[in-house]
This record gives structure tokens, sequence and C-alpha cells, in this order.
């Protein structure tokens, strides 16, 4: 009787798992749908998608805004979009109080508009990794799951002209650009807006016996991993996401593969899920869809392009 009911439990366990994820997956599309929403409400108000990275002081001065935060008025989250100080930014080399590199943060206010975690911009697969990231002497930053497509290839494609990259095709965000339908010229249900990406540890993070700092997931930050992914590898690729310096702790067995970079051009991250086979994107008209791992690399970067000119079919990914 035992052993009956313990292959009951064998069998019975994975169905629960499944039905499981299939919830989490739900919500995580949930999600995203919610913040399609968002860009096209701040489309209609302004015309064209948020900025990808507003950077003032070209080309790496302060101050510097990602651009999940122009995006808190259209998802329910006006009083903390009134708290954040666009002169100072989320990167600012010079704030009133003398703190020389981090604005808008718990260094600088009592209630922070940085350091609130969303759950609406986390995916409940990913189970890992810490909600927020704090600095030491330097604030509190919320993660999110959920990240804005930026060129076709690496940091570099982000710039025009192509100053790092050559193969540079304009995504939906760049620097000091977010597109609008008209540009969209590839159209809008063949365009990537937004993909999954997961968060990575807090402080000084060892894990699989590496060790160092980790900002993967901080939206409030305008580089590969923290707002950004791109299409140079296809979905959870093994292929190392290249970070600045030591800002990321590589586990790969935590699908979190990466690699310490100069931070230059070449920087680059992957979108990344916890579902089985691929993850979920927001594509630019409103719409999700589930891209599989094997999506074929020049359909993926096709779809991150928003006038590359590729033909493509639904059935292609």
């Amino acid at each position: 009787m035992i052993a009956i009911i313990a292959v009951l439990i064998g069998l019975l366990l994975p169905a629960v798992q499944s039905a499981r994820e299939a919830a989490r997956r739900a919500q995580c599309v949930n999600n995203l749908k919610q913040l399609g929403i968002a860009l096209h409400n701040y489309h209609d108000s302004a015309l064209t998608f948020p900025p990808g990275v507003i950077n003032i002081g070209l080309p790496w001065g302060a101050p510097r805004t990602a651009f999940m935060v122009h995006l808190y008025p259209f998802i329910e989250q006006g009083n903390l979009f009134n708290q954040f100080n666009f002169n100072l930014g989320t990167v600012n080399a010079a704030s009133p109080t003398g703190i020389t590199w981090y604005a808008n943060d718990n260094a600088l206010f009592s209630t922070s508009p940085t350091s609130v975690i969303l759950n609406s911009l986390l995916c409940p697969s990913d189970g890992q990794g810490d909600t927020r990231y704090t600095i030491p002497g330097g604030g509190t930053f919320s993660r999110a799951n959920y990240l804005g497509f930026f060129g076709n290839a690496d940091y570099g494609s982000m710039w025009r002209p192509a100053t790092y990259n050559p193969f540079y095709l304009r995504s939906i965000f760049a620097l000091n650009f977010g597109a609008n339908f008209a540009t969209i010229t590839d159209g809008t249900s063949n365009t990537m807006a937004m993909g999954e990406y997961l968060k990575g540890g807090s402080g000084n993070v060892s894990v699989d016996g590496n060790t160092g700092k980790d900002f993967r997931g901080t939206v409030w930050f305008d580089q590969p991993g923290y707002c950004m992914i791109h299409t140079k590898t296809t979905p959870n690729s093994t292929v190392p996401d290249f970070i600045y310096t030591t800002y990321c702790a590589p586990l790969p067995r935590q699908n979190l593969p990466c690699a310490a970079s100069d931070g230059g051009g070449n920087d680059s991250a992957a979108s990344r899920s916890r579902h089985p086979g691929g993850v979920n994107i927001l594509f630019c008209d409103g719409s999700v869809k589930f891209v599989k791992n094997t999506v074929n690399l020049s359909v993926w970067q096709g779809l991150g392009s928003i006038s590359g000119g590729e033909v493509l079919s639904a059935d292609s990914y």
C-alpha cells in the first residue's frame, strides 16, 4: 500500500508543479500586458514611446535616467513618479548633497521612489534573486523582471550613428530616443518592445563559487541587464552576458551566466526566464507572445529591430 501511495504521489507532483507554473506564467503574461497598455497610454500622451535612456551629458555624463520610471503614472504609481527628480536622474555626477553618484535614492530622501518594490514588475516564476539591491553607502533600488529591447546586438547598438557596432539596427528604445508608431516600419506586431530577464543577488553574493556585486534587474540604471536586453544571442542563451566590471556574479546554474566587461560598446544581455523552453515577450502592438529558445537568431534579431525590413511571419517564432 505504501509503495502504491508513493507511486501516486510521484505521478501527482509533476502535474501539480506544472499547474503552478502555468498559473505563474499567466500572471507574468498579464504583467507584460499591463506594461503594454502603459506604453500605449504613454504614446497617446507624448506621441512617442519613452526615451530608452535620457543621457544629457554625453557620452556617459550625468544626469542619466532609464525608461521605466516614465511608465509609473500609467501603472498607478503616480505618487512615486512625482517624487522622482529628473534634474538629478538615477545617476548624477554632482548632486546638491555632495553625493556624487546615485541620485533619487534613500541617501537623499527618507521616502525613496527607487526603493519601492512593485509586484507588477516581477514575474512570479522567478523565485530566485532579491527584489531590491542596496549599494553600500549609495542607496536602495527595486528590481524588475521586464526590460526593454535596445539595439539588435549590444550596448553600442543603441547609439546613433553606430559608434561601436557597424551592424546597428535600431530597436524601440535607444539613447535619448523612443520610437513612435510611424518609425516602426516593420510593423508593431513584428517588433518586440520588452522581454523577460532574471533578478541577480544583492550586495556581495557568493554562489556557485563566484563572488561579486550583482546589479541585474535594477531597471533604474542604464546598462545591459539592468534596464536593457539585446538580441545578440537567442533567449536563455548559455553564452555569458557581458556586464560592466564586477557588477554581476556568474551563476550559470541559475541561468545567469555573465562575464565582466570594460563597460564599452560590447556589453550585452540576453532575454532570460525560468519558464521551460522560452521567454514571454511584449510586442509593440501590446500583444504578449511566448518565444522559444530555439528561435532562429536572424528571426530573433529581426523581431528586435523597428525598421530592418525583415520578412517575418508568426510561424517563424
